[in-house]
């Protein structure tokens, strides 16, 4: 499961950097907003890539993150025996260091 969160984290990265290049230019050249309706149409469709824009990016970068904390934790306990899994900080009883 790790390897398939790095990856779509990847995917999502690479996909979001090549949507911020082109997707201004590709709405430029589909649509050339010469009338009222096509006004409309240019400003929702640029709201949405701006949007699309705006989270891509962030987006593949969290998973490739995540996906790289859940590899360490995996790591981390794969133990077999309860002495191989991690030890967990404790605070000293006050009973005990008297």
């Amino acid at each position: 499961m790790p390897s398939t969160v790095i990856w779509w984290g990847v995917v999502t990265a690479i996909g979001g950097a090549l949507f911020i290049t082109f997707a201004p230019t590709a709405l430029n050249l589909m649509m050339v907003p010469n009338t009222d309706q096509w006004q409309s149409a240019y400003v929702v469709l640029d709201a949405l890539i701006q949007i699309a824009r705006t989270l891509l990016a962030p987006l593949g970068a969290a998973l490739i993150a995540a996906g790289l904390v859940m590899r360490y934790l995996d790591r981390r306990l794969q133990g077999e025996r309860i002495a191989d899994r991690p030890r967990r900080m404790r605070w000293p009883d006050s009973r005990e260091e008297a």
